[in-house]
């Protein structure tokens, strides 16, 4: 009997395709994308999907929406990963719901590029959709999102009063990748350039009023040791989180409450 039966690979495929063939067809492009679907609708028989133009499609629930609006906290991200191969990435918004004790998804959506004009309209859609289900919105709100101008410039634009709060994941990621760049691995070696590099990558969770008078001093130091290569990563720290984006919103000393990479949990 053994000798007759399928092979699981065999078995597998044919489960595969009976599977898809109760599924519509792939979408390739974004013109595909249909406006109606039985796939845009929750168990509830609400609408799921809430908006859809050439460049963007949101997806929210009434329930996602009510607690988008209830909550203070929002934390936004785009992922590369599972974006379809028709797209740039998925935007996803989140919020930490007190009564749940938990972090709770509030929109997903598809894009198909990064531009500040994109977040603007997913914003305005998302906050119309909010004012639905629920009148009174909570203002202002803090919006946690990485260090991208065209995110945090669409936000602010969108929500009234809203406060920004920049990831010290992705701070400190960034720090780490520049470093290797710039430097190889000489802070490792160097223990004067490690005490630095940590006081540096620590800014985030201390006074701001002493964030420039540490740096000066950390400057002026690797000047004197002619550390070249850390004076490098210096300017370059100067420039990007000194310069290009204000100290308050990547500072957490008064609040450390929540951070972006609770997002990802």
């Amino acid at each position: 009997m053994g000798l007759i039966c399928p092979r699981y690979n065999s078995i597998k495929s044919q489960v595969t395709r009976s599977r898809r063939k109760q599924l519509p067809p792939d979408i390739t492009t974004f013109d595909e994308i249909p406006n109606e679907s039985k796939y845009f609708k929750t168990k509830r028989d609400e609408n799921f999907m809430i908006f859809k133009n050439n460049d963007l499609i949101v997806f929210q629930s009434p329930f996602q929406a009510e607690l988008f609006s209830k909550n203070k906290h929002i934390f936004a991200d785009g992922t590369f990963y599972i974006a379809p191969i028709f797209s740039y990435q998925v935007f996803i918004t989140r919020t930490y719901v007190t009564e749940l004790n938990c972090f709770y998804t509030t929109s997903f959506s598809i894009l198909k590029n990064k531009k500040q004009t994109t977040y603007e309209i997913l914003f305005e859609e998302i906050k119309k959709n909010s004012s639905k289900y629920n009148s009174i919105e909570i203002t202002p709100k803090i919006f946690h999102c990485d260090f991208e101008k065209a995110v945090s410039n669409a936000a602010q634009k969108v929500f009234i009063n809203e406060n920004i709060k920049y990831c010290i994941w992705h701070f400190k990621r960034a720090l780490e990748i520049k470093k290797k760049e710039l430097c190889g691995d000489k802070v490792e070696k160097i223990k004067d350039l490690y005490i630095y590099y940590n006081n540096i990558s620590n800014f985030p969770f201390i006074n701001p009023e002493y964030i420039y008078d540490i740096y000066s001093k950390i400057k002026s130091e690797c000047q004197e040791h002619n550390y070249v290569q850390f004076l490098e990563f210096l300017e370059y720290f100067k420039k990007t989180y000194l310069i290009n984006f204000e100290t308050e919103y990547w500072n957490y000393y008064d609040n450390i409450e929540h951070i972006i990479n609770n997002f990802y949990n």
